[in-house]
């Protein structure tokens, strides 16, 4: 099968070309119309013309045949044929210019255009009767579609030159075109494997560890009580670490469908994030880490408010993951101008510079004596939430004395 950019590339050129052929096919139609009309003004003037000399003609007194005659000679026009042809369908007085009319369009009783193929060249023919004092007469006059053919022949040559060129251009873009429309394709592809992959990877272990905890538990008829239990301890830890991990990424797969829709309701974000605050406690005290906050005033915000907890929850647990025993985590919480700001600080040993651009990558943990605690998901949702807020959380310090990031929220 051919590649996704090679079948873009050649349905987009194979459009261009059904388009450029039926805008061509056009164009000559139209040209063709033009230039017929072109010349039928010219012959409907001409004949107007030879009209009004003949019934000037005969109001002098002179006969039919006389008044064609002189008509004839007076009315000059290099190039077109002229006759006057009576009832009985002789003619009066011709001048054919080359011109080898059939015998039965010099005869008729009503007006006939006609466009006649001859071996010189096709000719617009006009017939028209008309009644004069004399009696009825029908004139004659035609014009050779030299020019108009030419003109329409030309068009033609232009667009045979002209089509290929378009083509070849328009195939150059649409392959340049291509690689860009298909290069976030490809890229979200490969974001889908990866994820796949560190997903599978991820679900796999606490899926092992369940199993063979209840193999090895099982594998013998009696056990102690408390081998039971500690068999099932790890059983349900294992299980909230999985269903830990199965629910964050539930969160970013809605996220990136855009199947995640905001409840935006007015809050007060200085008591959202001292609420989350209360809740690390818990996890701050194990590890001997130290939360501090500075005092705040009342800031109002409008937003999802568990979106925004978890947010501020999982930025919060991160320091506190990363700070060592004794250490401490700062929040501070402003409002400027025109955003609110959070910022959150540790005292951890910082962020290799290697590794900086990859903290908010998914199912990435720096620290390899964490594996197994965390899901490596808490920092790209909360920058997923972050922007969802038109804001952004961003890695805003990181040294040996610790790291701070920066939660901006626009107001």
């Amino acid at each position: 099968m051919l590649p996704v950019r090679t079948r873009l590339t050649l349905a987009y050129t194979l459009a261009l070309l059904i388009a450029l052929g039926l805008f061509s096919a056009n164009v000559l139609w139209q040209q063709g119309r033009i230039g017929l009309r072109r010349v039928d003004r010219e012959l409907d003037a001409l004949t107007a013309t030879l009209t009004n000399v003949i019934r000037g003609e005969l109001a002098e007194g002179l006969n039919e045949a006389e008044a064609a005659e002189e008509s004839r000679n007076l009315v000059t026009a290099p190039g077109r044929a002229v006759a006057i042809v009576d009832a009985r369908g002789a003619a009066l007085a011709e001048r054919w210019n080359g011109l080898n009319l059939p015998a039965d369009a010099r005869v008729t009783d009503a007006r006939r255009v006609t466009t006649v193929e001859t071996p010189s060249g096709a000719w617009r023919v006009h017939a028209t009767p008309e009644t004069f004092a004399g009696g009825p007469l029908t004139l004659v006059v035609a014009s050779p579609l030299t020019d108009a053919r030419r003109e329409q022949r030309e068009a033609q040559e232009a667009m045979l030159v002209g089509i290929p060129i378009i083509l070849l251009l328009a195939t150059g873009g649409g392959i340049y075109l291509a690689t860009l429309s298909t290069r976030p394709i490809a890229e979200a592809l490969r974001v889908q494997r990866q994820f796949t992959a560190d997903a599978s990877h991820e679900l796999r272990t606490p899926v092992s560890v369940v199993r063979a905890t209840a193999e090895v538990t099982l594998s013998r008829d009696h056990r102690h009580e408390s081998e039971y239990r500690e068999a099932l301890t790890i059983v349900g830890g294992q299980a909230k670490r999985l269903g830990h991990l199965v629910e964050s990424m539930l969160v970013l797969a809605r996220a990136d469908a855009g199947a995640y829709p905001l409840r935006p309701v007015d809050l007060y974000l200085d008591e959202v994030v001292a609420e989350c605050r209360r809740a690390v406690d818990v996890l701050a005290a194990e590890r001997g880490v130290t939360i501090r906050a500075a005092d705040s005033p009342e800031i109002p915000f409008h937003g999802d408010e568990d979106l925004l907890r978890q947010l501020v929850l999982n930025v919060l647990q991160n320091a506190v993951q990363h700070a060592p025993a004794g250490g401490s985590v700062d929040i501070d919480v402003r409002r400027d101008a025109d955003a609110v700001t959070v910022r959150v600080s540790d005292t951890g040993p910082g962020i290799p510079e290697a590794d900086r651009q990859r903290i908010f990558d998914r199912f990435v943990q720096l620290d390899p004596s964490r594996r197994g605690q965390g899901t490596g998901l808490g920092l790209p949702i909360a920058r997923w939430i972050a922007e969802a807020h038109h804001g952004t959380l961003v890695l805003e310090r990181s040294g040996p004395d610790g790291t701070t990031f920066c939660v901006s929220l626009p107001t």
